[in-house]
């Protein structure tokens, strides 16, 4: 009998890249959100230490109000993309978890394939010798 070949194994390969790719997205969505989040403490340490400054004269404490507003503006956009971002993730999350079982899926079939040669096998075998028992039988 022939060597078993699973009849869709370069769809499995395909399936398999796909996963892979799908892995690597979720990777780098999952690294740009640690990143924004970790610009996002940043921004908001710098806004904490800059309110324990002690401040003297009229000029120091204006520039100090228009830094705290633009501080302010970044976090609340930092806050924005950390939010798409999150989002960017649980997408990719859920992509690289239906890459992977449709990988899966195809494993199980080709499992189930190889199964059933195997039982074929079995059964050729069986089969060879059966023939072979009658056969001595008759020549005896």
């Amino acid at each position: 009998m022939q060597k078993f070949q699973f009849s869709l194994a370069k769809v499995l390969d395909v399936r398999w890249t796909a996963e892979e790719d799908a892995k690597q997205a979720y990777a780098a969505a999952q690294q740009a959100l640690f990143e924004k989040e970790a610009q996002l403490q940043v921004l908001q340490q710098e806004k904490n230490e800059l309110m324990d400054i002690p401040e003297i004269g009229i000029n120091r404490m204006q520039v100090r109000y228009w830094y705290l507003m633009e501080l302010e503006r970044q976090t609340a956009l930092a806050k924005q993309q950390l939010v798409q971002l999150q989002q960017a993730v649980e997408m990719a999350l859920t992509t690289f978890i239906q890459a992977q079982k449709e990988r899966k899926i195809l494993e199980k079939l080709e499992e189930k394939q190889y199964e059933a040669y195997l039982l074929d096998e079995k059964r050729e075998e069986q089969k060879m010798l059966d023939e072979m028992g009658i056969r001595e039988k008759l020549i005896m």
